[in-house]
């Protein structure tokens, strides 16, 4: 059996900061892109691990769209729900639910799901614990929405992640694990001697200007061989995408402003970057990664223009 494996999706209508292009007709090509592909590849089921919509509530054209779109393509999308797709939220309330209702994907969660084939689907959402009682017999697939890393951490004082061998040492019985929430600009494979494997697509959009070098994909595995194939996802270059001209003269105000402000006191130690700052104190402070989330929010919501 083949199976395609995608990472977070961010469906969204509006534009991220400083991306220039219709970013929602974007998206939506690529979802198309990626539907042909499952098809030409003869995948008999999609895994998608969280994050599947940028927030819990959708416009209703983006609820349309999709609506439309998904039935045509005929191959199961299997998925889990991520923190952007819950924000505070019970599973009840959040359009991704609605679209498990309405049989457009399916939520999996530690109950399991059998593909046929000997081929179980388990899954684990946000903040949900992971499944270790899973059919030893059969071939076991784990979706999961955690952050996992490859080597080090992605920033200063990250502290809750998990690295792939210590994941695929503790739930040996999956012999994949397709897991969510890392947009760290390049996607990773880990694979074990013992044949298990780890897949982190990453984000399927540029969402920010880090992601400069991203380079989206998708893989198809072969339950039979154990092997993956990664496909990457035509895109368009990033000066084509995004202002990086503005993104990068900010930056520099940014780095320029700090400069000035250390060089009042050498005991000066605070950003004059309102983000960091909130970002470092909330790290020094401990703050609940739920406080966290809210702030990321908030934030994300202003720069759309949102908030005024």
């Amino acid at each position: 059996m083949k199976i395609l494996v995608l990472g977070d999706l961010h469906i969204r209508a509006t534009n991220p900061r400083y991306r220039i292009d219709d970013y929602y007709s974007t998206l939506m090509g690529k979802l198309e892109w990626i539907f042909e592909l499952a098809k030409k590849e003869n995948c008999e089921a999609i895994l998608q691990p969280g994050d599947f919509f940028n927030s819990p509530d959708q416009s209703n054209k983006v609820e349309i769209d999709l609506i439309n779109l998904l039935p045509e393509k005929g191959i199961p999308i299997y998925t889990v729900l991520g923190q952007h797709d819950l924000r505070y939220r019970q599973p009840i309330n959040v359009a991704l639910t609605k679209f498990d209702v309405l049989n457009k994907v399916c939520i999996v969660d530690k109950n399991g799901i059998d593909l046929g084939n000997n081929v179980h689907i388990y899954g684990a959402s946000w903040e949900e614990e992971i499944p270790n009682d899973c059919n030893k017999e059969a071939v076991n697939i784990l979706v999961m929405h955690r952050m996992v890393i490859k080597d080090k951490s992605l920033w200063p004082g990250q502290e809750d992640f998990t690295k792939p061998s210590t994941l695929l040492k503790k739930y040996s019985d999956y012999s994949l694990i397709v897991t969510g929430d890392n947009h760290s600009p390049l996607h990773f494979v880990h694979k074990e001697k013992s044949g298990a494997m780890l897949i982190n697509c990453g984000s399927l959009m540029r969402t920010t200007t880090l992601q400069r070098d991203h380079a989206p994909c998708a893989y198809v595995y072969n339950t039979e061989t154990k092997e993956a194939t990664k496909h990457f996802i035509p895109i368009a270059p990033i000066e084509d995408v995004m202002d990086l001209e503005t993104a990068d003269e900010i930056k520099e105000k940014n780095e320029a402003l700090e400069a000035f402000m250390v060089g009042l006191s050498s005991d000066y130690s605070i950003e004059l970057n309102f983000e960091e700052n909130l970002k470092n104190l909330m790290i020094e402070n401990k703050t609940d990664n739920r406080i966290k989330d809210l702030t990321e929010s908030f934030l994300e919501k202003y720069y759309e223009g949102g908030i005024k």
